[in-house]
């Protein structure tokens, strides 16, 4: 990988960690984490986004690596007011990875 590319993608792993952190789909940054805690969905997040890969696919990777990676409950066990602020916190940090790394 050239210095070009590398500058970039270590602005945008900056940028798209923040974005994952504010997110913080497990509540661990909330509560004391490491900022480096969600690396793992961003590194993949980020790859896709450089693939072009569509917003569906990286929902279900986000979902797919907090109930294996992290062992979080399944999401649907969520009463419905924070299933919906789940979900639609999740479209949100999806909108702004496609329009912003696509």
């Amino acid at each position: 990988m050239n210095k070009e590319l590398k500058t970039k993608y270590k602005k945008d792993f900056t940028t798209l960690t923040e974005l994952v952190n504010s997110f913080d789909p497990c509540g661990l940054i909330e509560s004391g984490a490491p900022t480096d805690e969600y690396d793992c969905i961003t590194q993949q997040l980020l790859s896709m986004a450089y693939n072009k890969k569509i917003k569906q696919e990286m929902k279900e990777l986000i979902l797919h690596e907090i109930e294996h990676h992290f062992g979080t409950p399944d999401l649907t066990t969520l009463n419905e007011t924070d299933r919906t602020k789940f979900n639609n916190d999740l479209d949100k940090l999806l909108n702004i990875v496609e329009k912003k790394f696509n």
